[in-house]
């Protein structure tokens, strides 16, 4: 008898829908799996027959034979055991074979007919929805995680016999004993619940009113942004700070990021991420790591910042080809990684915030201890970031050590509250102009120059002309420079961008590298 179950493959961070073909005919018993299957596939003959057999059902004794289609797609995982075995089982006359084509089914077995959590259970409820199959059928630990999609019914499942009390119809699938729940949409998770993390507060922050004047400006328009500045001046301070004035995920951008990190197995999978990413790689990591790579390509640091921060302290340490690689997703917001004739895409918007010492002893400008880098060391310093990346960086700041003075003083800054809220507001002037657009925020959105040109006064314009010819401005900084000061006036709450805005958005233009000051 041959029989069908929808199950999926993870490509990249999408799932593929795969479908298991189970036939079983007369002769001597065998398992046979084509179609491409991977080593823990390959593999998974001994764990099946040990999972249904201990689960109190029974493998049939003849030649069965699965095949798994598309027969050109490379399937890797354990995550097709749970399928397979249910087909075999229907196969066999054991259970219904018409309720298969109402789920889409992943989940590992262990030899006890325990279902064990998978890769991907976001996007597996997410290819449900967009199949028009009614549930997914995945493992219990998976659940929370599933639910995240509305209008999907998920059967969360312990044990492969759960899985086939579904089918037969022996759990009711409108129970709501915790063996089966079935529930639907983001109203699954409570978002109103405490939440015992807190980042740290700008109120620690002593002094650097320009730095924090940028690091509100770049969470304000999700700008890009550089930090240079002698050691212990307090450019990773301010740098971790930037979670606490950001607004908190909306159900769209935590469906997104979580399905990058459920796709790589990574934590917080298998439960859902609840606040923004804060990556901080170390400067020695691989291009492969930052940007993702490997066979299958896994997603890198990139990635798992998407709809968050990513922070690179010592920017002028990480390797050439990590930091020019940045390039194109500052721009596009996804990484493409071609692997064996197929393309996998990444997506990683985030929001950049590198740091970097002005010079290779650190000194350069520093009012109190002497630089002794030669100006060819300082030259090739320079030389480590090239015009084109510090062209897609929005906002540079120079970042001053400070005076023993300014360290004892006993005023505090203000507090991140206060810098969220009017970020906040920011935001959403923002989300109100561009709606109807993928990215709506004025450093993602996309734009041409004349249309951003055109949302400054004349005044404005004809300023930013003039200095772009004087500083000779790219047409790719012309438009950030437009960008930054449609943000700074939508933090002051003005209809438009004036000239005050577009002069104090050209003063975060370039960064101060060496003896420049």
């Amino acid at each position: 008898m041959l029989v069908r179950a929808l199950s999926f493959a993870v490509l990249g961070v999408d799932a593929v829908p795969v479908e298991v073909e189970t036939d079983i005919a007369k002769g001597l018993p065998a398992y046979t799996v084509v179609g491409l299957p991977g080593g823990a596939v390959r593999e998974s003959d001994d764990r099946i027959r040990a999972a249904v057999r201990n689960s109190g059902l029974p493998f049939p004794g003849r030649k069965v034979t699965v095949n798994l289609a598309p027969a050109d797609l490379r399937k890797d995982g354990a995550l097709l055991d749970l399928p397979i075995a249910l087909s075999v089982l229907c196969a066999e006359g054991v259970l219904a074979g018409e309720s298969l084509g109402r789920w889409l089914i992943a989940g590992e077995l262990s030899l006890d007919g325990c279902v064990r959590p998978i890769r991907g259970a976001l996007s597996q409820a997410l290819l449900a929805r967009e199949l028009g199959i009614p549930g997914v059928i995945t493992p219990a630990a998976n659940g929370e995680e599933a639910r995240l999609v509305p209008e999907v019914r998920v059967a969360a499942v312990r044990t492969l016999r759960e899985a086939a009390g579904i089918l037969s119809g022996e759990i009711p699938t409108a129970a709501g004993d915790g063996k089966a729940a079935f529930t639907s949409g983001l109203e699954a998770i409570d978002r109103e619940s405490p939440d015992p993390w807190r980042p740290p507060d700008m109120a620690d922050i002593v002094g650097q009113p320009m730095a924090r004047r940028a690091l509100e400006i770049a969470a304000a328009g999700c700008h890009a942004l550089l930090m240079v500045g002698p050691p212990g001046c307090g450019k990773t301070m301010l740098a971790e700070r930037m979670p606490g004035i950001l607004p908190p995920l909306s159900p769209g951008e935590a469906l997104e990021t979580t399905r990058i990190y459920s796709a790589a197995g990574e934590p917080p999978w298998p439960r859902p991420l609840l606040r923004r990413p804060f990556r901080a790689p170390h400067s020695s990591i691989s291009p492969a790591a930052l940007l993702g790579g490997g066979n299958p390509p896994r997603p890198g640091e990139v990635s798992f910042a998407h709809g968050g921060v990513l922070f690179l302290d010592e920017f002028s340490e990480f390797r050439p080809e990590a930091r020019e690689a940045l390039r194109q997703p500052i721009e596009s917001g996804e990484i493409r990684i071609s692997r064996g004739g197929r393309r996998h895409a990444f997506p990683c918007r985030f929001l950049l915030i590198a740091a970097s010492n002005p010079c290779p002893c650190g000194n350069a400008g520093h009012p109190r201890n002497m630089c002794r880098c030669a100006p060819t060391a300082i030259e090739r310093f320079t030389r480590k970031f090239s015009g084109p990346l510090l062209d897609r960086i929005d906002l540079s700041v120079s970042v001053p050590p400070l005076s023993i003075g300014d360290w004892s003083g006993p005023a505090r800054s203000e507090a991140s509250g206060e810098v969220r809220r009017r970020v906040d507001a920011c935001r959403r002037i923002q989300e109100a102009r561009y709606a109807g657009r993928p990215h709506r925020a004025n450093g993602t959105v996309r734009a041409g120059t004349a249309e951003l040109l055109r949302e400054l006064s004349p005044k404005a314009r004809n300023f930013l002309v003039r200095a772009a010819e004087r500083l000779s401005l790219s047409g790719r900084s012309i438009g950030k420079a437009c960008r930054v000061a449609r943000t700074i006036a939508d933090l002051a709450g003005e209809p438009r961008a004036e000239l005050p805005h577009v002069a104090e958005a050209l003063q975060f233009r370039m960064p101060v590298f060496g003896n420049q000051e």
